[in-house]
């Protein structure tokens, strides 16, 4: 008996050893999280948010006016002169309406309240004759970066409803809202406040907006920008419409293109490419009685 007893008080104590061994080589070697080793050619790590994304983009960025703008990323200096929750909206929807034409961003600025939102950093509501408002929570609102975050995020539920992007369960309609902010190139914004230490933060013990996790957040900024900078989903430009418009006008036959638009320039050898292409387009249509 004796013998069983001391055999378990040695097991017990070797196991014991053991895990404060553990404890220590991970207390002194933490691991990595994925969010440390994420790059964009790891897209497999999220391929749910990697094709909203891209569903998303194919809305949003549908013609050459959204490349055309400088300045994809809205970023802090943005907001310099703004003093009052409805001034930032306006520059959020201002912002959206050049670089994703796609969507149906609204034109009027809703009203927006600080108030108290229990449970809650900030909220979206719409009344049954379409009036819109946007609350903010005071407990939040005393922390601008944090502040603007909410409100991207919540102006982004203004132009998704708006465009009539609606999906099947609040969790999903959240999670797409949040990644519209990218699409729109409020990430910065959003990265700026969404996330507060209570060191960084001298009204409220911190926080963590939103609905995805940090490693997704960096995700969804990073696979955005490496689409917008590739250009990979880029809408055609009117003069490869024009082209595409007379090659099916002709068959799909290069050389009748090419006899068509050396035609136009001969009569019209001042014109643009563009120009000689909607001529011949033109010409074309009014031939057959189109």
């Amino acid at each position: 008996m004796n013998i069983v007893i001391w055999s378990a008080f040695i097991i017990l104590i070797l196991v014991l050893l053991y895990v404060w061994y553990r404890h220590r080589v991970v207390k002194r070697n933490p691991p990595q999280t994925a969010l440390a080793s994420f790059s964009t050619s790891q897209s497999s790590v999220f391929p749910s948010l990697q094709s909203q994304l891209r569903e998303l983009v194919k809305i949003a960025w549908t013609t050459e006016q959204s490349f055309r703008h400088p300045q994809f990323l809205l970023n802090l200096g943005d907001f310099a002169h703004t003093t009052a929750p409805d001034q930032v909206v306006e520059v959020l929807i201002r912002h959206a309406k050049r670089v994703t034409p796609g969507f149906q961003v609204p034109y009027m600025v809703p009203r927006v309240l600080v108030t108290s939102i229990p449970f809650a950093a900030g909220m979206f509501e719409e009344d049954e004759e379409g009036w819109v408002t946007i609350k903010v929570s005071s407990d939040l609102f005393q922390d601008k970066l944090a502040a603007q975050a909410i409100l991207a995020h919540e102006v982004c539920h203004y132009i998704l409803s708006n465009s009539g992007i609606r999906k099947s369960s609040f969790e999903i309609n959240e999670r797409y809202t949040d990644l519209c902010m990218f699409v729109c190139g409020f990430g910065e914004i959003f990265l700026a406040g969404y996330k507060r230490q209570p060191a960084q933060n001298d009204y409220r013990p911190g926080h963590h907006l939103g609905y995805l996790t940090d490693a997704e957040y960096q995700f969804a900024h990073q696979y955005v920008m490496q689409l917008r900078q590739s250009k990979e989903l880029a809408p055609p430009s009117e003069l490869d419409i024009v082209k595409k418009r007379l090659r099916q006008l002709l068959y799909s036959d290069e050389s009748a293109c090419e006899r068509n638009i050396e035609a136009e320039r001969r009569r019209s050898p001042h014109k643009s490419e563009m120009e000689l292409y909607r001529d011949a387009i033109a010409r074309l249509e009014r031939d057959r009685g189109r």
